[in-house]
């Protein structure tokens, strides 16, 4: 027997069956595509998880919701998830073109609010008033300073600017005053984290807007880029701001920073926004008398001078001349238009890009931010740019954690005095008298650099000169960064630690020119700033449901906040040597430190009960601890108790009604420590 026989057979039978068995395996891997959408709306879906059931086969939808995945059993089972969406499984059942509607998940994505310490309660639960708005809408009418914006948008909040250009503070008061002497200002809020609101090197005012020898200097919340912002919600009351403890007394301002989302590759949003502003508060001045007094018109550059804010001469018939403050003869007519000639458009230009992305274990979010400002004044400018960053994901199924970064630089130019006739602009074209073009007192100055009068009271200020000789310039460094880790230490007890380290370095320089007609020899005031934040904070979460009746959610925390502030305070008057603006050409200065130090020790605690999700209670006490404060006497305690019943889950409403709900609300709140 031909022992090769069997070789060349074996030979002979694997070229026969080999391509048969290629041939089996390539039909049986198969490709699955589709697209899958939202079922309410119909959109796609970018960044839903398609997995073949049991296996680690896997693949995302791209930014139109389609997918593609290899299978290679066509009985497989594929499944969609999708964070705040109802899972779904199909089987294959041989089908190449799977599309897939995923429904939103009712469950989490009911109507819930965040409340005091970031936690989110479902509305109707809630026993005291929250009012939310969502971040889009302070990106249509934009403001410099979001919180300008409040007004209009969140009942009972007023939200007013200084008249002071752009990037200056702004005063929010929550239904109404909380002190007649003291700081009616909320609190500030970032990611359940409170933030530095102050005004770098303190403020002379008792509301706490940011001004200084009449120069407002802006406020913390300037710094937050609206296009940043996911929500903002506003705690009214002291039952609703009574875990902030001292800190609250005036309303609680919650703000939800964006973060990113699970998709395929990376989101890219641009959002450019250039807005034009003029003067809007024209006066209804009298044309039947111009400049003088007495009936009579100035003759003399003495008189012009002297009635240079009086329209009280003769008549304006247009047939004569007069001397003007220029001392140049001038028709003796009507001048209608000094507003409009002296102030120009103001322009804002603001840009922010934005890149987002992730998946189901970890998301992220870049943001970079420019915003240009010029004034209706001109040479006043204001300028911020911000990066913001957020990261936040699963480290295992039981622990999660989240990081938050912002940078801004901001910087201020010739910020015009406010309220005092010295160094304020603003009282020359409202006050010159009416047969006056404002700009015959241009460039505000003489050949040798001094102020020009053009009024009776050297301390009302040439506009112009201003403009052209007075220099204001601040600069400010600020960082804000926020960590948080948890971890579910049991299916319905859950633990957090969180640190916030808000810092920021501030300069300011101010400098009255020598040849001032108020002050010849000029003056000088200058802050260096260095100021910190940081709040650390733990707590414990624990919720559960008896009998499918009763809720009940308990919260345990601590809170250390300590504030560390270094200030030196440069003053001076009379420059030696003219026109050189320097603190070492003074005949007179001084230098003042201030070194702050703050610490506050807090324990808190909430309990919230509900039966039935009809009717709820809501209890809350904070204990504060000040360093500032003597050791007999340093600690205050805050409590609140709250309860609600819905009405319309009961008894039969007309369909015009919603929700009905009776709620009522006791709280102690109050200061605390000075800082």
């Amino acid at each position: 027997m031909n022992k090769c026989l069997p070789k060349n057979l074996i030979r002979w039978m694997g070229m026969l069956f080999c391509p048969m068995l290629v041939t089996l395996s390539v039909f049986a891997q198969q490709t699955i595509t589709g697209k899958v959408t939202n079922l309410t709306d119909d959109t796609a879906l970018p960044g839903v998880t398609v997995a073949v059931k049991g296996t680690t086969n896997g693949t995302t939808t791209d930014a139109n919701g389609h997918y593609s995945i290899k299978v290679n059993d066509p009985n497989a089972t594929l499944v969609f998830s999708f964070v705040g969406f109802t899972s779904e499984e199909t089987p294959i059942n041989n089908r190449t073109i799977i599309n897939m509607a995923l429904a939103p998940d009712i469950q989490s994505l009911g109507e819930v609010v965040v409340t005091a310490l970031g936690i989110e309660k479902d509305k109707k639960a809630l026993v005291y008033s929250v009012s939310e708005a969502k971040g889009s809408e302070f990106t249509q009418a934009r403001e410099n300073n979001v919180a300008n914006a409040l007004t209009g948008k969140i009942a009972g909040v007023n939200a007013t600017g200084l008249s002071t250009g752009p990037g200056g503070s702004s005063r929010v008061v929550i239904r109404g005053n909380g002190s007649l002497t003291g700081n009616s200002q909320p609190l500030y809020v970032i990611n359940g984290m409170p933030m530095d609101n102050s005004v770098p090197g303190g403020s002379s005012t008792p509301n706490g807007l940011g001004t200084r020898n009449g120069v407002d200097r802006g406020d913390g919340i300037a710094a937050i880029n609206p296009d940043d912002i996911e929500s903002i919600s506003v705690l009214k009351g002291g039952a609703a701001a009574a875990l902030y403890g001292s800190r609250g007394a005036n309303g609680v301002i919650l703000i939800t920073t964006k973060k990113g989302r699970a998709q395929k590759g990376i989101g890219v949003e641009y959002n450019g926004t250039y807005t034009m502003e003029n003067v809007s508060v024209f006066p209804d001045f009298q044309y039947e008398y111009g400049q003088g007094d007495g009936g009579v018109m100035p003759t003399t550059l003495a008189q012009a001078q002297a009635t240079g804010r009086r329209s009280f001469g003769a008549k304006i018939d247009g047939s004569t001349s007069y001397v003007a403050a220029d001392g140049k003869t001038h028709p003796y007519v009507a001048q209608k238009d000094n507003l409009k000639n002296f102030y120009q458009t103001g322009t804002t230009f603001t840009n922010t890009i934005a890149l987002a992305g992730g998946n189901e274990s970890v998301v992220y979010r870049l943001s970079l931010a420019d915003l240009d400002s010029k004034s209706v004044l001109p040479t006043n400018t204001y300028n911020r740019k911000t990066a913001n960053a957020s990261l936040s994901g699963k480290l295992s199924s039981k622990l999660r954690f989240e990081a938050v970064a912002q940078y801004n630089l901001e910087k201020g130019t010739n910020r015009p005095i406010a309220g005092d006739a010295l160094g304020n602009p603003n009282w020359m074209p409202y006050e010159v008298a009416n047969t006056v073009d404002v700009r015959w007192l241009k460039p505000g100055h003489d050949e040798n650099g001094n102020e020009i009068l053009w009024n009776d009271a050297g301390i009302v200020t040439n506009g112009y000169f201003f403009i052209n000789k007075f220099k204001e310039t601040d600069t400010k460094n600020r960082f804000i960064g926020q960590a948080s880790i948890s971890y579910d230490l049991l299916k319905n007890l859950t633990v957090k630690g969180n640190i916030t380290r808000d810092f920021y370095n501030y300069s300011f320089t101010s400098i009255i020119p020598t040849g001032t007609q108020y002050v010849p020899n000029g003056q000088y005031d200058g802050i260096k700033s260095t100021v910190s934040e940081t709040n650390s904070m733990v707590t414990a979460n624990y919720h559960t449901t008896v009998k499918e009746k009763f809720g009940i959610s308990a919260l345990v925390g601590g809170n250390i906040l300590v504030r560390k502030s270094d200030d030196y305070n440069y003053t001076g008057e009379r420059f030696i040597i003219p026109y050189f603006y320097s603190y070492a050409n003074l005949g007179t200065s001084s230098a003042v430190p201030y070194a702050g130090n703050m610490r506050t020790n807090s324990v808190f605690g909430s309990l919230d009960l509900d039966y039935k999700s009809i009717l709820f209670l809501t209890a809350t006490g904070r204990q504060d601890w000040f360093s500032t404060l003597s050791p007999a006497n340093n600690s205050v305690f805050y409590p609140s108790i709250g309860t609600s019943f819905v009405l319309s889950d009961v008894v039969k409403m007309p369909s015009v009604v919603d929700l009905l709900k009776l709620r009522a609300s006791w709280a102690q709140v109050g200061g605390g420590g000075p800082d």
